[in-house]
């Protein structure tokens, strides 16, 4: 899920940007076929001819066209709240997070157990610089869900929010549940090229730089090693220990992205 960019202190360099792999879910969803009957005479012709261009544009992923289309078509028939949903997609979906954010929230004020559409409404937070609106968001998908996907979003935020007691707390869940050694998250590496690793070693990467920001130097190598136990590759994990055995005098203050959520997404298994 794409782009806050926040700079860091000189322990960021060890951190990364994680992004998972989408679910797959089109920015088009199925329109609901209970929904109300579209208008009568004239306006069901201008109807139509509004859901004809919608799904046109949409076959050419022209989304600002396909959005337009969904208000005229909400004009000319505002019962088909199915639209209001089409429009929290196509909107995520071309990056615009204030209006995938906005458009979300009313429609949880009428579901709030639509967990589709409070995943989105939790990335467009994270992306807009809301972590802590955020972090409510996925605590709450999680408590739904009990899907460690949402528990490795509510670790990234709380490091980013400097709450490295709660952070270490999610990241030993996150270590201890089996599924975290066959999921993988995406980093993205100081050179800017991606890496994926399995969620268990990434998560004992970030437990080793929250042992950095209080300045426990044992327990971060202790953590970042356990990281390459697991995968011998990881190179942020590498680079981390080599980052520790620098002299103090030649560590930099080089800023690095934090990691960012892009899209509702699921881990890939191995």
């Amino acid at each position: 899920m794409k782009r806050i960019t926040i700079l860091l202190t000189a322990t960021a360099v060890l951190f990364a940007t994680a992004a998972f792999a989408q679910k797959g879910k089109s920015a088009e969803p199925q329109l609901n076929s209970e929904q109300p009957a579209s208008p009568q005479g004239n306006n069901a012709t201008l109807f139509n001819a509004q859901m004809a261009a919608y799904k046109t544009a949409m076959k050419y992923y022209d989304l600002q066209s396909a959005a337009s289309a969904i208000y005229s078509a909400l004009a000319l028939n505002p019962e088909r709240t199915d639209l209001v949903d089409s429009l929290a997609y196509i909107y995520f979906a071309g990056e615009k997070y204030p209006q995938s954010f906005l458009v979300g929230e009313e429609i949880l004020k009428k579901n709030e157990n639509r967990n589709d559409i409070r995943e989105i409404v939790a990335v467009s937070k994270q992306s807009l610089g809301m972590g802590k609106e955020a972090l409510v968001d996925y605590e709450t998908l999680f408590r739904a869900t009990k899907d460690i996907q949402f528990l490795y979003q509510i670790a990234t935020i709380q490091y980013q929010l400097k709450r490295f007691g709660e952070c270490i707390g999610s990241l030993d869940q996150i270590i201890s549940n089996p599924e975290s050694a066959k999921l993988e998250v995406s980093l993205r590496n100081q050179d800017g090229s991606g890496q994926k690793v399995p969620m268990k070693a990434a998560a004992y990467n970030v437990k080793g730089i929250c042992a950095m920001e209080v300045n426990q130097k044992d327990a971060a190598k202790d953590n970042f090693s356990k990281a390459l136990e697991l995968y011998p590759d990881f190179q942020l994990a590498q680079n981390n220990i080599k980052f520790l055995s620098q002299p103090a005098e030649q560590k930099t203050t080089t800023g690095q992205a934090q990691p960012k959520q892009q899209t509702p997404a699921q881990p890939q298994k191995k």
